[in-house]
C-alpha cells in the first residue's frame, strides 16, 4: 500500500464507533513524534474515515497547532468496512473494557447502550463486576470475552437492582463495598436457591460497624454469610457447597 502525506487534517473523519480519545495518551504520543517522527501512519477506508491511528492523528493536530511550520500526516488508504474499526485498533494501543463497551453502544447495540448507562449509574462500583452481574447468565469468568464479541445480554431484575442500589448505598459510607469482589461475592450466594438478598443487606446494614475489609471473594462470601446465618436456626446458608469458580 503507498504512504501518502497531507497537511489537510481536516479531511479525515472519526466514527463514534471508535473508542473515547484519551488526551495524556495523545500529549506522549505528540512528544515523541516531536523527537522520532511520525514512525507509523494512520489508515483510514475510502470514504477518509480513520480505521487505525486516531490518536496519532489527533497527536499531529496538537503539534500543529503551534508548529511555524505544519507537518505531515502520513496515511494509507484501504478499501476495507468501518466494522473492522475495534479489531485494527485493538491491535495497537490495548483496549480496555469501556472501549469494546462504546463501540458496540455506538453501533446501536442496545445491550451495550443500556450497560454504559448502568456504569454510570452505579459508579464507584467495579465495571468489570458489574458487567458480569448484569449478564444474562451467571458466568462470571467469562464476561471479557463476552463483552469483546459482543455476545452480552443485559437483563435488570427487580433483585438485581435491589442488590445494586444496597451496595451503592453502602460503599458511599464504606468505599470498600465498591471492591469487585464483593459483588462477586453477592453473584456467589445468588447461586444458592435460598438466598435472600433482603435479609443478607439487611444482616450488612444491622451490623455496619462490625463488616471488616476481605481479601478475596471467599473470604467476603464467608464474612457475609457469618452475619447473613447469625441468629437463623434452621436454613442457614453454606459457601463451601456453592460453586468455587465465578
Amino acid at each position: 500500500m503507498k504512504i501518502q502525506t497531507t497537511t489537510n487534517l481536516e479531511q479525515f473523519q472519526f466514527d463514534g464507533r471508535n473508542r473515547n480519545i484519551n488526551r495524556k495518551h495523545v500529549k506522549e504520543l505528540a512528544d515523541s513524534i516531536i523527537e522520532y517522527g511520525q514512525l507509523q501512519p494512520i489508515i483510514v477506508n475510502t470514504s477518509m474515515k480513520v480505521m487505525e491511528g486516531q490518536h496519532r492523528l489527533e497527536a499531529i493536530k496538537l503539534i500543529n497547532k503551534t508548529a511555524a511550520t505544519p507537518i505531515k500526516v502520513k496515511y494509507i488508504k484501504k478499501n476495507m468496512p468501518i466494522s473492522q474499526v475495534a479489531q485494527m485498533n485493538s491491535h495497537q494501543r490495548q483496549w480496555r473494557l469501556h472501549d469494546w463497551i462504546h463501540y458496540y453502544a455506538q453501533s446501536g447495540n442496545n445491550h451495550y447502550l443500556k450497560l454504559q448507562e448502568a456504569t454510570e449509574l452505579y459508579k464507584p462500583l467495579t465495571m468489570t463486576a458489574l458487567a458480569s452481574f448484569l449478564h444474562n447468565t451467571q458466568s462470571a469468568a467469562a464476561h471479557t470475552g463476552i463483552i469483546k464479541k459482543g455476545h452480552f445480554k443485559y437483563e435488570m431484575t427487580d433483585e438485581k437492582q435491589y442488590i445494586l442500589e444496597k451496595l451503592l448505598a453502602l460503599c458511599k459510607i464504606k468505599p470498600m463495598f465498591a471492591q469487585k469482589s464483593v459483588l462477586v461475592a453477592v453473584m456467589w450466594l445468588r447461586r444458592d436457591p435460598n438466598f435472600d438478598a433482603q435479609r443478607l443487606f439487611h444482616a450488612l446494614e444491622r451490623n455496619f460497624e462490625a463488616i471488616l475489609m476481605q481479601s478475596g471473594t471467599g473470604n467476603w462470601a464467608r464474612h457475609m454469610l457469618y452475619w447473613y446465618n447469625k441468629g437463623l436456626r434452621g436454613g442457614k446458608l453454606n459457601v463451601n457447597d456453592l460453586p468455587r469458580h465465578h
